[in-house]
């Protein structure tokens, strides 16, 4: 039932960031579109005495939709992948805020059952062994994982639940690496967009002639769009990645000091472990038979 739900949701958050983004990229275009109907609109035609001044005085401003519409097919190649970069980056910081919590990763009813227990003296490892089941969070199995080792000498109860915390921390960081990997990508591709983009505009240029500096430079604009789509991808992925490490390193803090109070109480156990094989060995010494000698 709860990995339905999950699913559930997943899909729910696909579907409206799929609308959001939709919804922006419809926008942008609206606007450069509309612009374009207004430009086609008919005019009073300049006086043709003025020049190449009337002409670019009479050309309306460009939006950055219109603009990404311009710059051509080979460019929305790499728009494309952008987007989908934009995607996964939007779909893994959601999850990463929605599920790496304080109460997700230590509920406060088991830490207040956990501080509980760590503080009576009979507590027992059934006890405990209840409590780490009871839940399926973080805490909850790297508890289990010294339970496990109860009875033991301490320093094994210790390195089980310090081997627990690592793979923990390992799981929450690979959750993070998606983050990671498109804010190192993305402005990667951007840059060879616009690489590829500055081939064509001076290919352009060199078929046109030097003296049609316009076209060059709108060559170079158009392709310096990718890289700015790709940075501004990067870096606010970037910035998640690194809140996101940050808040699970502090969780970890708190977990590890949490499972510090129950060392008294694995001591404690080992202690009875031992104190329960000495009187078994020490009456088998005492009801052993005495030899016979014989006379």
């Amino acid at each position: 039932m709860q990995g339905n739900l999950t699913s559930n949701s997943r899909i729910a958050v696909w579907l409206l960031a799929t609308v959001v983004v939709f919804g922006t990229i419809a926008s942008w275009e609206n606007g450069a579109f509309g612009q374009q109907n207004n430009a086609d609109t008919p005019t009073a035609q300049p006086d043709q005495t003025n020049g190449d001044e009337t002409d670019q005085a009479a050309e309306p401003d460009k939006s950055l939709g219109m603009l990404v519409v311009e710059s051509g097919w080979f460019s929305w190649i790499f728009y494309v992948f952008l987007f989908l970069f934009s995607i996964v980056a939007f779909m893994v910081a959601l999850e990463r805020f929605l599920n790496l919590t304080h109460e997700k990763v230590i509920p406060s009813s088991f830490a207040s059952s956990l501080r509980d227990l760590a503080s009576r003296n009979d507590s027992s490892a059934e006890n405990f062994r209840s409590l780490a089941e009871s839940s399926a969070s973080p805490i909850g199995r790297i508890l289990k994982a010294g339970v496990l080792r109860a009875g033991r000498p301490l320093t094994e109860v210790e390195k089980s639940m310090e081997d627990a915390l690592a793979r923990e921390m390992s799981s929450m960081r690979s959750r993070n690496r998606p983050l990671t990997v498109v804010g190192n990508i993305a402005p990667l591709l951007g840059l060879l967009g616009t690489v590829v983009g500055m081939i064509f505009a001076f290919s352009t240029a060199s078929q046109v002639g030097l003296g049609k500096a316009d076209e060059l430079a709108k060559g170079i604009y158009l392709a310096l769009l990718t890289t700015a789509g790709g940075l501004t991808i990067a870096i606010p992925s970037m910035l998640a990645a690194a809140w996101f490490s940050a808040r699970a390193e502090r969780f970890m803090r708190e977990v590890d000091e949490a499972l510090l109070e129950t060392m008294p109480c694995f001591a404690r156990m080992e202690n009875r472990v031992v104190m329960d094989r000495i009187p078994a060995n020490s009456s088998e010494t005492a009801t052993a038979p005495e030899p016979v000698t014989a006379n």
